[in-house]
């Protein structure tokens, strides 16, 4: 009698111990707040800011995380529209895709990117005008001799299909011209490595890329400058899209709002970028330029 009620307080205690394990277990589950997260994929030369602002995000909502993917511009393109990716960025309008049904995406400019042949120092050559450039990228010109510089081979390094920066170069600095068959690469800061550790190489990159061991060469006189994007003197630049679907959630949204904010204007300058709001011109998906009307807008 004595061991079978020793048995029945042993079960109540088991009972009494497992049941106090569940509630904590389901506490500790209700304290879990909930976690959210997006991607973001598309041009590689965008992504410094995409990926600063993502961080900055978090430290906000630190159970909210922003996947961030290069890929280029088409890549980003085509899957915020197959609903492959929540936001899409690219160096080009997406009406310039035939390929895209663009009706159901949003546009939403982030920023300005000026664009700049960079060469290997020993080249020795810092001045080019928009004629040699386009010669050399189309295999018409083979020797920096040919253009002031050095008895040195030309190797020319291009952006991989799908490029936004390789479509905007070839438009703008190329006048719509292909660039010649030669290696390609899909990151600027791996056109830019290359550039910096092969004698002879020319590339071009998006202007946060103009580091150290690299030259970016006056073309017509014109230096690589943010002022000088700003009033279209320099005219290689693109914007730098954000693409979402009319329909995206409010999570999407949100980080789009934080996107816009004054916190990173100051990443995008900070990196090298253009705020939108620094551009004296504006260009439209046909290229054409035309002045902004500051007092218009006010």
């Amino acid at each position: 009698m004595e061991s079978e009620t020793m048995c029945v307080k042993r079960f109540k205690q088991l009972l009494l111990l497992s049941f106090c394990s569940g509630l904590l277990i389901c506490l500790a589950g209700c304290q879990q707040p909930n976690k959210e997260s997006l991607t973001v994929a598309g041009s590689t030369a965008v992504q410094p800011i995409i990926e600063t602002a993502a961080l900055d995000y978090r430290q906000q909502r630190p159970n909210f995380y922003v996947n961030v993917q290069g890929g280029g511009s088409g890549t980003g393109l085509s899957q915020v529209t197959e609903r492959a990716i929540d936001i899409g960025t690219s160096d080009v309008f997406a009406t310039q895709n035939s390929d895209l049904t663009t009706e159901k995406l949003q546009d939403q400019k982030l920023a300005v990117s000026g664009i700049a042949v960079i060469v290997n120092p020993q080249t020795g050559v810092s001045n080019l005008t928009m004629a040699q450039v386009r010669k050399i990228f189309t295999g018409k010109i083979t020797n920096w001799q040919q253009v002031g510089g050095k008895h040195l081979p030309i190797t020319v390094i291009n952006r991989a299909e799908g490029s936004g920066t390789r479509l905007n170069f070839e438009a703008l600095a190329l006048a719509g011209r292909p660039s010649m068959t030669t290696q390609e690469q899909a990151s600027s800061g791996t056109a830019y490595q290359i550039v910096r550790e092969t004698a002879g190489a020319v590339s071009y990159v998006a202007f946060p890329y103009i580091q150290s061991g690299v030259t970016a060469p006056k073309i017509d006189g014109i230096a690589p400058t943010a002022k000088n994007v700003e009033n279209n003197h320099w005219k290689i630049w693109s914007y730098e899209h954000l693409y979402i679907r009319k329909d995206s959630s409010k999570k999407v949204r949100y980080f789009m709002k934080y996107l816009k904010s004054n916190q990173v204007k100051k990443v995008i300058v900070k990196l090298g970028f253009i705020p939108i709001s620094s551009m004296k011109v504006v260009r439209d998906h046909h290229g054409i330029v035309k002045p902004i009307n500051k007092e218009a807008t006010r």
